[in-house]
């Protein structure tokens, strides 16, 4: 499998959450396109990184490039080997993330939740358990934890984040609007609606601009 870009990447994931909702059998790259804004040139040459070997001139068969994204991207979630994550900060975002944030059929499962106040810890509801952020460390090597879902206030995300840094954490989703400083091996996913909505200003900049 050949190197796929950073960018080819981040459409494919989303490429194959879409495909995950068809209820047909095959997909163009003109349905594709009508449904996410891609060109179709930037279609095809997505999914040639996948080396997929299907007929395309009546459409993509759907079952077929999704499991192709899946395998050329290590989505596959495996049965007992679900990838484990935590949230950490359980103020409105964080608590409204404790329930149906993940799907039980993705290849990540939540099972811990973190924040500053033991209050917030014992009243908020969850299938997974509560702890404070005291206990931040312990949990997640006991629990083999890879990944962190980061909710906390601004002034605490920094500090936050390089103590999930040291102790292994992989990866984190930032929602909040810091802008973190870590060591290369941690990956950082940045989705705060602040960040968002200033991409999304930015390309509609442009557009406009370049039309």
């Amino acid at each position: 499998m050949r190197h796929i870009p950073e960018p080819t990447r981040k459409r494919l994931v989303l490429l194959a959450q879409l495909l995950a909702q068809q209820k047909e059998d095959r997909i163009t790259s003109l349905e594709i396109g009508r449904q996410t804004g891609w060109s179709q040139s930037v279609i095809r040459r997505d999914i040639s990184m996948l080396e997929l070997h299907c007929g395309k001139s009546n459409g993509y068969r759907i079952q077929e490039l999704e499991a192709a994204i899946k395998a050329a991207l290590n989505l596959e979630a495996e049965p007992g080997k679900q990838r484990k994550c935590c949230i950490i900060g359980l103020g409105r975002l964080g608590a409204a993330l404790l329930e149906n944030s993940i799907p039980e059929n993705s290849p990540f499962v939540i099972k811990a939740g973190f924040d500053s106040s033991m209050n917030r810890t014992e009243i908020l509801s969850s299938s997974f358990p509560l702890h404070p952020t005291s206990k931040l460390e312990e949990v997640i090597k006991s629990e083999n934890i890879e990944f962190a879902i980061l909710t906390v206030p601004e002034k605490a995300a920094q500090e936050t984040a390089s103590r999930l840094a040291d102790c292994g954490i992989k990866g984190i989703v930032n929602y909040t609007n810091t802008v973190l400083s870590l060591p290369e091996s941690v990956a950082v996913e940045n989705v705060s609606p602040l960040t968002a909505l200033t991409n999304l200003l930015s390309n509609f900049t442009f557009t406009e601009k370049d039309s």
